[in-house]
C-alpha cells in the first residue's frame, strides 16, 4: 500500500513562480477524508443516502460530507485560496464563477464516478486540482480501490505513488492503425448531428468504449500510463478535468478542445479530445471528427 504519510514528510513543497504547491499535504488530506467519509459507505449506502441531481446524475451523503471535510482541510493548507466543489456548485451554480478568478482556487470532485460508487463498483476516485490565475498548477487523483495516487504539478512530471510514470515511448508510426487504438468516447452532451457523426465513426470499433466508460479519475490515468490511446468528452467541468488534464499533459499527452486550443480549467464549453501522446492529437481528431465532413 502507498505510504501517504511518508510521502508528505519527505516531499515538502514545490514552487511554481513563487507559489507553493503542497503535494504531500494534499495527498494526506484526500486519503484521510476518503477513509473517514467515503470508504465506510462503500457498498453500505441506504436508499435515503442517495440523491438524484438530474436524470442519471447521482450524489450521495458520502459526496456531500467528504467534499465539506476536504474543503476545510484544503483551506487549512492554503487559507488564501477559495474552493469550488462539484456538490457546492450543484446547490449554488454561481460558485462556479470563482474558478475564473485570478487567485488560487481548489477544485474538488469528492467522488468522481458516483454512479459506480452507488452500484458498489470499484471505479471511483477522489480528485483535487489547484488553479492559479486560470492555470492548473497541481493535480491529484486518488483511487482508493488499489491505493493509487496520481499526481503532477506544473513543474514536475506525472507520478504514480511518488514515482515517475514509466511508459515506453511510442511514435505515431508504431502505434498501429486508428481502428486498433483504444478509446473512451462520450457523446451524451453533443448536439444530435455531432453525436451521430462521432458514433458512426467509432461506434462499431471493438477497442472503443462508447458512452459506457469509467470515471474521468480512471480515464486520465489510463491515458497517462498508456492503457488507453484517446478519450472524447462531450462536456467539461473543472472538477472532472482539471486534475487529470495536468497529469496527462505532464506525462506527455494532450488535452485540447475541438478547435485545437489547450485545455482551459476556467472554460465549460462542450467537447474535449485527450490523447495519450501529444503527437497523435491531430491525427486522432481527424479520424474521429473530420472524417464525417
Amino acid at each position: 500500500m502507498y505510504d501517504i504519510g511518508h510521502r508528505s514528510a519527505r516531499e515538502g513543497k514545490l514552487r511554481d513562480m513563487g507559489i507553493e504547491i503542497p503535494v504531500g499535504d494534499v495527498e494526506l488530506a484526500m486519503t484521510e477524508v476518503c477513509d473517514e467519509y467515503i470508504m465506510p459507505r462503500f457498498r453500505h449506502l441506504a436508499d435515503t443516502e442517495i440523491f438524484e441531481k438530474g436524470p442519471g446524475d447521482f450524489a450521495t451523503i458520502a459526496d456531500r460530507e467528504s467534499e465539506a471535510a476536504l474543503a476545510l482541510r484544503l483551506l487549512e493548507i492554503d487559507p488564501a485560496a477559495v474552493v469550488v466543489g462539484e456538490e457546492a456548485v450543484a446547490s449554488d451554480p454561481q460558485i462556479l464563477d470563482l474558478a475564473r478568478g485570478t487567485g488560487r482556487v481548489w477544485i474538488i470532485d469528492p467522488i468522481d464516478g458516483t454512479g459506480s460508487f452507488v452500484r458498489g463498483r470499484p471505479r471511483f476516485a477522489v480528485m483535487v486540482a489547484l488553479v492559479e490565475g486560470g492555470r492548473t498548477i497541481g493535480g491529484w487523483i486518488w483511487q482508493p480501490i488499489g491505493s493509487s495516487m496520481y499526481t503532477a504539478t506544473s513543474v514536475t512530471d506525472a507520478q504514480l505513488n511518488a514515482r515517475p510514470i514509466d511508459r515506453a515511448p511510442v511514435n505515431s508510426e508504431s502505434r498501429g492503425p486508428f481502428e486498433q487504438l483504444s478509446g473512451d468516447v462520450r457523446t451524451t452532451y453533443f448536439g444530435d448531428e455531432a453525436r451521430s457523426a462521432v458514433e458512426r465513426t467509432v461506434g462499431k470499433l471493438p477497442s472503443v468504449r462508447l458512452n459506457r466508460g469509467g470515471a474521468c479519475g480512471y480515464v486520465y490515468p489510463d491515458l497517462a500510463c498508456g492503457r488507453l490511446d484517446y478519450a472524447v468528452f462531450s462536456r467539461q467541468y473543472p472538477w472532472d478535468h482539471a486534475a487529470g488534464a495536468l497529469i496527462l499533459e505532464q506525462a506527455g499527452g494532450a488535452v485540447r478542445d475541438l478547435d485545437g486550443r489547450a485545455y482551459d480549467p476556467t472554460s465549460t464549453s462542450f467537447g474535449l479530445l485527450a490523447t495519450g501522446r501529444a503527437a497523435d492529437w491531430e491525427a486522432i481528431k481527424a479520424h474521429v471528427f473530420d472524417s464525417q465532413r
